[in-house]
């Protein structure tokens, strides 16, 4: 039977519909030797797809890997990347085995020196879901601060500055106590809460992300550690989703 080519590489490299169409469009995707186009179609059972230099055969093609949704405890001092060795910490060593085995993708970037919730999957239709924009998915982050916070900057915060360049604000600050406050982000910009926090003279001696949606991060994991989500708690991501 066929199949909508981009619904093909979709499933087989976990990408977006959109970015298994760019794959198209640049013109490295053949089927049977011949270049694909959009609008292609192909028969998983006895086509062969050609992705650049790979081969795909039939049955590499037909294979499906159920979802995978995993939460970690990000740890601090681990890079999110899939590139750099694992003599530079990457999430690599963290990844749980059914998901090492295929294709998989994290979401949520944490820089290096933060820590907290961070999503795994195989799922490329989820991951972009949950990175776009029009998603409105908040992310809650708790701050430890190197001095007192002063309560007349909230509204500051939220209103934001210019830093280097670019507007930095933050949805909400909520105070736990004099040292630590919670901020929530929708779409974040690079290390902004650090960036933002230290042009009001503010140090960030720690960050962890603790919610992503309305996904908590589990109490009994310790960092490093792994667990699968529930459907329930897939669902959960998007609850409060704006």
């Amino acid at each position: 039977m066929e199949e909508r080519l981009q619904k093909v590489l979709a499933r087989v490299y976990g990408v977006s519909r959109r970015h298994a169409e760019e794959m198209i469009a640049d013109g490295t995707v053949c089927i049977n030797g011949e270049t694909a186009h959009l609008g292609s179609k192909i028969d998983c059972a006895k086509d062969t797809l050609t992705v650049g230099q790979r081969k795909l055969q039939p049955h590499l093609l037909q294979s499906q890997n159920s979802r995978e949704v995993w939460m970690l405890f990000k740890p601090k001092g681990v890079i999110c990347t899939h590139d750099a060795p694992l003599a530079r910490n990457t999430l690599e060593a963290y990844v749980p085995p059914v998901l090492r085995r295929q294709k998989w993708m994290f979401i949520g970037r944490l820089d290096k020196d933060s820590e907290g919730l961070l999503l795994l999957t195989n799922d490329g239709q989820l991951a972009h879901r949950v990175a776009h924009p029009s998603s409105g998915i908040e992310k809650v982050y708790r701050v430890h601060l190197d001095k007192a916070f002063d309560l007349s900057i909230c509204n500051e915060l939220k209103q934001g500055r210019n830093c280097q360049g670019e507007h930095l604000s933050f949805k909400s600050v909520h105070v736990v106590n004099s040292h630590k406050i919670d901020v929530t982000l929708g779409q974040g910009k690079k290390r902004e809460i650090r960036r933002l926090l230290f042009s009001f003279g503010y140090e960030v001696l720690k960050l962890k992300r603790w919610k992503i949606g309305a996904l908590v991060l589990d109490k009994k994991l310790a960092p490093g550690q792994s667990r699968r989500l529930t459907a329930k708690e897939v669902k959960q991501i998007f609850e409060n989703a704006c």
